[in-house]
Parts: C-alpha cells; structure tokens; sequence
C-alpha cells in the first residue's frame, strides 16, 4: 500500500444493505485502510452529504431501492467532477459496466470478490490526485498565457503611445527649434549683407552662416525624416507605404535584398487595422533579420475581398514550427497576439528539409472596414 494505508479516508457509502456496508469496512480496515466513512441510500441524503462534508472517494452499490449507480454518479460528478466513484455489485452486466466507466467511473467490482478493493481505492485516489495536479498545472498555464497575452497587447499600446509622444516632442519642440534657428540664420544673412564691415571678414561670416545653415537645414531633414518614421506613415500614406520605409531600413541595415508587392498599391485602412498589421509585419521582418541568415526578402499584401493578407517570405535556412514558436521568441507571440485582437490570423509554413527553403508567414484578417482604394496605375 502507499500513502492512502497511512492516512483515515473520507469514504461515503452508497448503500442500502448495512450489514454489506459493515462488511465492506472491516474488509478495508483488515487490508490496513484507516475509514472515515458514512452510509447514505437516498438521493437527498447524498446530495446533503457532498455539499456539506469534504470524501476522498466514493463507493456505491449498483442498485439501490430509491437510487442507481447510474444516478449516483451523475451527482457525484457534478458537486466534483474529479472525485473518485467504485461501483461495488452483487449482480451487474459487463456492458452496463462499461457503460458506466465511459460516464466516470472509476472502477466496478463483485461484492463476492472484494480482495481487489483495497488496490482499486488506491488507483483512484491517486488519479484523482494526478488528474487534480494535472488541472491545476492547466489552470496555472492558461493563466500564465493570459498575463503574457495582456503584456504583450501593454507592450503594443506603450510603444504606440510613445510614437505619440515621440512625434509630439520632435515636431513641437526640435522642429520648432530648428526652423526658429532657420530663419534667424536667414535673417543673419541679409544683414551680413548690408552691414558695413571689411571684405575678408564680410566673406568668413558669410560662410560661416552658410555652413551653419547647411547643418540647420540637414537637422531639420532629419527630425522630419523621424516624424515620419515615429507616425509609420500608416494614417497618411497607408500601410503599402509603411512596410516599403521599414524593408528600405532593414536592406540599409542588413543588405538583405527586399521586394515588396501590393495590390493595390495604395489603400487605407481603420487605424487599429492598419496599427496592428504594421507592428506585426514589422516584428516578422525583424525576425527575419536576426535568424534567418538569408539573401532576400519578400512582402506581398493584398486587399481581396474585404480581407487584408500579408505574405512575409525568405529565402533563408529555415526552421520548424517548434522553433518558430518557442517562448524566447516573443516577437512572433507578441505579433500572433496583435493581429488576433483584431480578429487576424498569423500562419507559418515551415517545409524545413535542412536545406536553405526559407520560411513564409501569413498575417490574414477577414473584414478589414476598408476606407479607401486609390486609383490603381498600371
């Protein structure tokens, strides 16, 4: 025997007949189970018992004067799905037996045979134990998923709310600085012009100014350049163009080779849609970036239908699913998690073979709300 030899059982009883439920105790308590047990033989009484009282197992005749097995268990199930429930017969056929394990009993036995009870409560309460482990390690799974999954959507928002901020402070305040900076630096130069000072020095200001005005004026370029890149250029230019700057940066970072497909080439979507394609999009090309060792990269999106597909393909060494969806990769989780809060899907073909075969992702979204199309230029 293991533990359930060393520890009192909270047994009930499901039985008419006292003398077999005296029978059945002594038997237990011979084979050196410690009981703590009662008898019921009426559906109240049952019910009664398992709402107020804590069982480690349930052991039942099959056929009571006012209650069945059948009956019994279908209770016991649903006060606790996972408590244990041995049906122990004078008389019951192999097929109503059957039948009763497949709707959650544990185990069946003949009364006249009863020296293999002692094992058959063991089994039980240990799967009820392992079954009880088992959910509790769902329960803590699904739980850790949904924290991951709302961390993931928080990281999302963050970053977005800091491209907010990002543009503010750059268009506000350094693009105001600087184009203050331009104009006094114009204003300079007419007055340098005019003013009464000898040759040489006229011309070492004048150039002075003029390269000053030349870092101005690249500065101003610049934060511009940042502005842009900080909107993603989703809201003016649609997302065609958002994915064509941000595979432009990544051949100027890498010099992986991009291609990129549209059709048609310019649309506009909702800013949620277009937001979360983007930032997806832009997670699979990173990734492709860092692992796949590849030569090129191809991007086609779509707008069929009212649905929104984007193709990110490449030719590099591949991978498995496996690999792709291990934890340590949270782009990809965090990129599955984006498109799906918008109703997407985001699929991968791995047909890894070792050789270099490349990995192609899918990002589809059905119903996209389109707000424009342009005029598509042959």
């Amino acid at each position: 025997m293991t533990d359930t030899s060393s520890k009192s059982l909270r047994i009930l009883f499901v039985e008419d007949s006292a003398l077999d439920y005296e029978l059945i105790s002594v038997g237990l308590t011979y084979a050196g189970i410690a009981l703590d047990s009662q008898r019921v033989e009426t559906e109240a009484a049952l019910v009664e018992a398992l709402a107020t009282q804590f069982w480690d197992l349930v052991i039942s005749d099959h056929q009571l004067p006012q209650l069945s097995a059948e009956r019994a268990l279908e209770l016991v199930k649903q006060q606790n799905a996972d408590l244990p429930f041995i049906i122990v017969s004078g008389q019951m056929g192999e097929d109503l037996a059957v039948e009763s394990m497949r709707n959650g009993a544990d185990d069946y036995l003949v009364k006249g045979r009863l020296k293999r009870l002692p094992g058959a409560i063991e089994r039980s309460v240990e799967g009820a134990k392992t079954r009880a482990a088992r959910n509790l390690a769902q329960q803590n799974l699904l739980s850790s998923e949904r924290r991951l999954r709302a961390f993931a959507m928080h990281l999302s928002d963050v970053r977005e709310r800091d491209r907010a901020t990002m543009r503010t402070e750059v268009h506000d305040e350094i693009g105001g600085n600087l184009l203050a900076a331009k104009f006094a630096i114009t204003r300079l130069q007419r007055t340098i012009t005019t003013a009464p000072l000898i040759e040489a020095q006229t011309k070492q200001l004048e150039t002075e100014i003029h390269e000053a005005a030349e870092l101005v004026q690249k500065a101003v370029e610049a934060s511009q350049k940042l502005y842009t890149s900080l909107r993603s250029n989703l809201l003016d230019q649609g997302i065609v163009a958002a994915l064509e700057w941000q595979l432009s940066q990544l051949q100027k970072r890498s010099g992986i080779v991009a291609h990129l497909s549209a059709s048609p080439r310019e649309f506009s979507l909702p800013e949620n849609i277009a937001l979360a394609a983007y930032d997806a999009t832009a997670e699979l090309i990173e990734n492709v970036e860092i692992h796949s060792n590849g030569k090129n990269i191809w991007c086609a999106v779509f707008y069929i239908n009212g649905g929104l597909t984007i193709e990110i393909r490449d030719d590099g060494a591949g991978c498995t699913l496996p690999q792709i969806m291990n934890p340590s990769r949270f782009g990809v989780f965090s990129a599955r998690e984006r498109i799906g809060a918008v109703g997407g899907t985001l699929d991968f073909d791995t047909t890894y073979t070792g050789l270099e075969t490349g990995t192609t992702a899918l990002i589809t979204i059905d119903d996209v709300g389109l707000i424009h199309v342009a005029e598509i230029s042959v």
